[in-house]
């Protein structure tokens, strides 16, 4: 039963033709598949047409062999600049849960949230868990330049860890590192979301969120950046740099080691060095659907990942979700 943590979905709900447009965003048709248009800026695509249809999302993960997707918002409709994104959440997330409870067999969902105001966000996380029984919240990696592990974030991952709550960080769309300087060649999303997921982890490291939080269920995209390859260096630092050490008691490569990670790394040596890191209890398959940086074909490149144990190929195909879902194997 291959499960695909990391698929992009979005709600009708919230598209211009459904109610008043001033922050909604409008679909255009492109021979290509289609952008989004907010403000009149394309912010996305192309590609973008098959998000809106769940059964045409379900196909087309079945033609690779995928049982159950795990659906959430495209990165760019989270709408933290919005005064309160209050209602574009729950517009969104009463549309995930009406999918999921159309198709149970066959999608599961992960909200989003207005995390702009920290108080109206944990009321909507509870409403998602308690009410809606979504499997956790999608949040970007930083919201509005502000690090996640600010403190002002403390009442949301308190929120998280006591109704178990699945977390899903996904590099932001509006807010990354980089700026003009990835702008050539599209290094942005080449190289920019990799650095972007690491810095928002560390910080959720260095800041003492983890410690203070152990239970927390948080799922790293795009195999969690350049973050794994970086555990030497922090390490190293910690050692040697007083700032590192002052809200932290044990190394960071411990708390690397408490993230959860998808498997799109395009590259089977980067795939196997992170499960040997972390182990393939701490790894599910993504496929980022249906951006064209994804992996379209992530049951095929794990089976062929040669080193992997059967056994570690049972956990990233289906284990470690089912057990981030609350369902038996």
């Amino acid at each position: 039963m291959p499960i695909d943590f990391h698929a992009h979905v979005l709600a009708r709900e919230i598209l211009s033709d459904i109610g008043p447009a001033d922050w909604r965003p409008a679909i255009e048709p492109q021979p290509s598949g289609g952008y989004m248009v907010h403000n009149a800026q394309h912010i996305n695509g192309p590609m973008f047409l098959p998000m809106v249809d769940p059964a045409e999302i379900i196909a087309k993960r079945q033609e690779v062999g995928i049982d159950l997707t795990v659906v959430s918002p495209p990165p760019d409709a989270f709408f933290y600049e919005l005064a309160t994104s209050e209602n574009a959440s729950q517009l969104q997330n009463d549309g995930l849960a009406r999918m999921v409870a159309d198709h149970p067999q066959h999608l599961a969902a992960l909200g989003t949230l207005p995390l702009q105001d920290v108080p109206l966000a944990v009321k909507e996380l509870e409403r998602v868990m308690t009410e809606l029984h979504l499997v956790g919240v999608e949040v970007a990696s930083n919201i509005n330049g502000t690090e996640l592990g600010d403190p002002r974030f403390r009442a949301f991952w308190e929120a998280a860890a006591a109704l178990g709550a699945v977390v899903l960080v996904h590099p932001s769309f509006f807010q990354s590192l980089g700026g003009d300087r990835l702008k050539p060649y599209d290094l942005r999303r080449l190289m920019g979301n990799l650095l972007e997921t690491a810095c928002a982890a560390a910080h959720l490291i260095f800041s003492g969120t983890l410690e203070a939080y152990p239970q927390l269920k948080i799922v790293l995209v795009h195999g969690g950046g350049v973050l794994p390859y970086l555990v030497g260096r922090l390490d190293h630092g910690y050692g040697v740099r007083a700032k590192a050490r002052e809200k932290l008691p044990n190394l960071p490569s411990s708390y690397v080691r408490r993230f959860y990670y998808d498997t799109v790394t395009h590259y089977a040596p980067a795939l196997q060095y992170l499960v040997d890191l972390v182990g393939a209890d701490h790894v599910v398959l993504g496929s980022d659907y249906p951006f064209d940086m994804g992996d379209e074909h992530q049951v095929e490149f794990v089976n062929q990942v040669p080193g992997f144990r059967q056994a570690e190929r049972d956990q990233i195909l289906s284990g470690t979700a089912l057990r981030l879902l609350g369902r038996a194997a």
